[in-house]
């Protein structure tokens, strides 16, 4: 089912979905960092439910786009894309962890601590880039 056209021709359903449903996270993993250094309570929940929103996504899009043939630039590009979307996800699971056993033992973790600003960072670029590569392809 396609959407959108641009110089790629139509837009998988699937990468605008993804597009337009990563933004929300955006939006949680801000309130969650930004609240986290404020020490906070409610960045326990945002900065959880951002995380398991992006996972949920990430997996259900490269489930869904793994058969797809790209060459070239695109390929490049996506491979590129993939290798920081990885980090971002293997992060993703460290904060994630760590962040609910600090929760439970109310014990700091400066592991949690560490890793939280480079995914933070880290995160964006993967969100930025993938919106960039949508826009570049589907839409321009």
């Amino acid at each position: 089912m396609a959407v959108l056209h641009g110089c790629m021709g139509a837009a998988p359903f699937v990468s605008t979905f993804i597009a337009i449903a990563l933004i929300p996270v955006a939006f949680l993993f801000t309130h969650a960092y930004l609240s986290g250094k404020r020490h906070l309570p409610y960045h326990k929940v945002t900065g959880t439910l951002g995380i398991l929103w992006d996972l949920s996504a990430s997996f259900f899009y490269m489930i869904s786009r793994v058969a797809s043939q790209v060459t070239g630039a695109m390929l490049i590009a996506g491979a590129l894309h993939g290798v920081i979307a990885a980090f971002v996800i293997l992060l993703e699971f460290v904060v994630l962890g760590t962040g609910l056993l600090q929760w439970r033992t109310g014990k700091k973790s400066k592991l949690h601590t560490k890793t939280t600003p480079i995914l933070y960072v880290l995160w964006f670029v993967a969100f930025l880039s993938g919106e960039a590569f949508y826009i570049i392809n589907y839409l321009l």
